[in-house]
């Protein structure tokens, strides 16, 4: 069953146009719902890769907080954040990629 957009009354008869959402937009109505499934999964990636790189650089100026030779720091640069980082930055192009020309184009 389709959603109705929007309903308006016209004069003192109270008739109502009912306007369908799905109308304006004739893609939205073909596309397969199986593309549609793979887009909200990516998307939903890139927003955790995104929270993922943020983080990721956030660690990255708590370690720089550390003095040089200080134990904590001394172990968070043993765990190579910028190797994580680029990782993370190739992820995150590869999938906007893929969001914005989904057959490679």
């Amino acid at each position: 069953m389709r959603e109705l957009g929007w309903r308006r009354m016209f004069g003192g008869r109270h008739r109502e146009v009912a306007v369908d959402r799905y109308q304006s937009d004739p893609r939205a109505a073909s596309e397969p719902q199986a593309a549609k499934g793979r887009r909200v999964v990516m998307a939903e990636e890139l927003r955790r890769a995104e929270l993922l790189r943020d983080r990721l650089e956030g660690l990255k100026q708590v370690v720089k907080s550390y003095p040089e030779g200080h134990a904590t720091r001394a172990l968070l640069d043993g765990l190579d954040l910028d190797r994580a980082l680029q990782a993370v930055e190739e992820d995150i192009e590869r999938l906007w990629d893929h969001l914005l020309y989904p057959r490679g184009t």
